[in-house]
């Protein structure tokens, strides 16, 4: 049996246009190709930098750092500024999956026949059948003793997915394969003769078999669960896709993961933390959960270009929040691609950003915590930073880590890191400059030492793309220099128009107004009648020398984030 072929036409259709328009791109399929050949393969880029896709990262108890993304990347550092690779590339040379005298594809056989049965349904050439693993999580289950390996398998493009678990008692391999948690694309169509992996995709070759074997789930609430479309197939625009895991404990010590991408939307499900796998016995008696998905946080919408991926999930006890980062529009340079920060009092939702929309809500929602930019200590602007993952350091820091591109006419990556701070209304910001390892912010600034002239640089709330490379200046957020007068009032003062493809339509002069709050690093501003908060630090600048500043970074009840850094 075969999907639907006009399914499959209109899925191509769409695969093509979002690509050529840099809409819906998946965040994963980052030269596959390249990978696929690379025998071990090395992440590790000049100055000690890395090149590693969708990272997670995570602290070790002995102060180490880890960072874990799409195929089979790993990189370790002492100091987050300097790294060196760990593993890259699916090939059987890597050690992160794959023993000596195996093949990845002997470790990873039942994931991996759930992408190529769709690869062979849809007639794919076997010489170019896809060994995508993509954006991989890491995290230690005390009750397991293990360090857990969660990542997905898919075909680019397609809901054809699945999430699985490998497990190790190293946190750099190898890893033991375990089992699938989800699956995705699969149906209920039957063909008359018994099934044959080579010609179906139903949903007897996933794990709801064995489900169904153990009594966990009723076939009758399987054949008639609202996975289905009217012909049978996966409703892909309803329930997800099966990628990018991130799993993390809530303030009460319980497990959970979220997953998702622009298919359907982002879910998250309670795990069982004894076996690192689902709990389904929690989504069976829980209301607005699926029994085999979970529950829905985010939904994709025409307002927000139907994106939205890579979710991770942070919880923080200083807040007492749970912060929700989903990464907007295209991976690729000029995509767009920026990340939406939502936050949350219980670990599923409801989700909400700062102007009050939910995450589930039919709106272009989410904080923008920064798109495209560069200030005069960037040698090259920054483009597309998006698919991240958040922890919280033990000495009190919220990082954030994820993969940018650059304005050089490619879409070469690197990994970077920057630092999370606190506004006093509990949001959470990003700093200007990547983290150097800076000190704590400061107890309080004096007006005169804040007062002065600096680089500044609006977000908006849109995510600006554009087609081609003639155009990106266009996309880039104008970088303006204003004054904080010791009154109180900001000079030179602009507010740009901006759309999709253009960040500079047009612009006003307006006034604007700033004030610290005393004994504390915050900062409040209020910039044509919108007000926002943040915080005052001193970071190293991203010059050669990496001289110090005073930087500034506030939320905007318009859901826009404001960067200045002063000269």
């Amino acid at each position: 049996m075969i999907y639907n072929r006009l399914y499959y036409l209109m899925a191509a259709v769409l695969c093509f246009f979002t690509s050529l328009f840099g809409g819906l791109k998946s965040a994963d399929y980052i030269e596959a190709k390249q990978y696929e050949i690379n025998e071990g393969g090395n992440c590790q880029l000049e100055n000690g930098r890395i090149a590693i896709h969708d990272p997670s990262i995570m602290e070790l108890s002995n102060g180490e750092y880890y960072i874990f993304g799409t195929h089979c990347t790993a990189a370790k550092s002492n100091d987050l500024v300097n790294w060196t690779s760990v593993a890259s590339g699916t090939g059987d040379l890597n050690r992160l999956l794959v023993p000596e005298g195996k093949t990845l594809r002997e470790v990873l056989a039942e994931p991996l026949s759930w992408t190529d049965a769709y690869q062979v349904v849809n007639n794919y050439p076997e010489n170019g059948w896809q060994t995508n693993i993509w954006a991989a999580d890491v995290i230690y289950n005390p009750k397991m003793g293990k360090y857990c390996y969660y990542a997905s398998c898919s075909v680019w493009g397609t809901p054809a997915s699945v999430i699985w678990m490998a497990v190790s008692d190293n946190i750099e391999g190898p890893y033991e394969y375990k089992d699938t948690i989800v699956y995705s694309g699969f149906n209920k169509r039957t063909v008359e003769k018994e099934y044959i992996r080579e010609n179906s995709l139903h949903y007897d070759f996933t794990n709801i078999k064995d489900l169904l074997k153990k009594g966990i789930f009723k076939m009758d609430d399987v054949q008639n669960a609202s996975w289905f479309d009217i012909d049978g197939n996966y409703d892909h625009t309803v329930y997800p896709n099966c990628i990018d895991p991130a799993l993390f404990y809530d303030k009460d010590g319980n497990l959970w993961m979220t997953y998702g991408s622009f298919f359907g939307g982002t879910y998250i499900m309670p795990m069982d933390e004894k076996t690192g796998m689902p709990d389904y016995e929690y989504m069976k008696n829980h209301d607005d959960y699926d029994m085999y998905f979970g529950k829905k946080l985010f939904n994709p919408n025409h307002y927000n270009d139907l994106s939205g991926e890579g979710p991770y999930i942070i919880y923080d006890e200083v807040s007492d929040y749970y912060y929700m980062f989903v990464t907007y529009k295209g991976l690729n340079a000029l995509g767009g691609y920026n990340i939406r920060q939502f936050r949350s009092k219980t670990p599923d939702g409801l989700y909400y950003d700062a102007v009050g929309n939910t995450a589930l809500d039919w709106a272009d929602a989410g904080i923008k915590l920064f798109g495209n930019y560069q200030f005069s200590s960037n040698e090259i602007a920054y483009l597309s930073g998006g698919h991240c993952s958040a922890m919280t350091t033990s000495d009190g820091k919220i990082l954030l880590s994820y993969h940018t591109r650059f304005n050089n006419g490619t879409d070469g990556y690197e990994t970077r890191i920057r630092e999370l701070v606190r506004t006093q209304d509990g949001w959470l910001t990003a700093l200007p400059f990547e983290h150097l390892g800076e000190s704590d912010m400061d107890i309080g600034f004096s007006t005169e030492t804040v007062s002065g002239e600096y680089e500044f640089i609006a977000h908006g709330n849109i995510s600006n793309t554009c087609e081609g490379w003639a155009d990106v200046d266009n996309i880039i957020a104008p970088t303006q220099t204003i004054t904080l007068n010791e009154d109180g009032t900001i000079s030179n003062l602009r507010v740009y128009e901006s759309v999709r493809n253009n960040t500079k339509v047009s612009y006003k002069e307006v006034n604007g107004t700033w004030q610290l709050v005393d004994g504390t690093p915050y900062i409040e501003m209020t910039i044509d009648s919108v007000e926002y908060k943040g915080v005052l630090d001193i970071q190293k600048d991203e010059s050669k020398g990496h001289k110090e500043k005073i930087v500034f970074s506030l939320v905007g009840n318009n859901n826009e984030a404001l960067w200045g850094v002063k000269q």
